[in-house]
């Protein structure tokens, strides 16, 4: 992405949990709860080398000098994101709009390869936790740089320990 949006000089990604309970005919729930992961490092476009500078895995970042300079671990909860945004942007842009697009960007993504799921073999259900990863640009435009499927819920910090606990009781509910 050439010109991601920067927070406080870094660049970061979100990673939003979403549950597919039925491929056919799709049925998705959007966990209303993601969170911002930030590098380890301030965003340079020149440095294409330091992973510590691009990648926001926490289980890169831990090794960083600077580590957890942004938050616990390097996270922020989407309610500080929110607030942030209200700050910059003098308006709500995460419930007017942000997340109605992240969602468009999820939906759009499992409906396109919603096909590839074999309805003799899984009967049109298959329960699946997903963990997409969306950048935004300086537009505040989401690009969806990766889908996990199974991702970890390993409580690395204390922002995931609370989220991945949740995730997991509503995941089985």
């Amino acid at each position: 992405m050439e010109n991601p949006m920067i927070v406080h000089g870094r660049k970061f990604d979100i990673r939003q949990w979403v549950l597919v309970t039925c491929w056919n005919p799709l049925t998705i729930w959007f966990w209303n709860k993601p969170y911002i992961r930030f590098p380890a490092a301030e965003y340079d476009p020149n440095n294409l080398n330091d992973r510590f500078v691009h990648l926001t895995n926490n289980s890169v970042a831990k090794y960083a000098k600077g580590y957890a300079e942004m938050g616990t671990g390097n996270m922020w909860d989407i309610e500080t994101f929110a607030e942030y945004l209200k700050e910059e942007y003098g308006e709500d842009k995460w419930n007017n709009g942000l997340r109605k697009s992240m969602q468009d960007v999820v939906k759009y993504t499992l409906e396109a390869v919603q096909d590839m799921f074999d309805e003799n073999n899984t009967k049109g259900t298959c329960t699946e936790l997903y963990g997409f990863d969306i950048m935004l640009d300086d537009k505040c435009n989401p690009w969806l740089l990766e889908v996990n499927a199974s991702p970890t819920m390993e409580s690395s910090t204390a922002i995931t320990e609370r989220l991945c606990q949740n995730v997991m009781e509503d995941t089985i509910k």
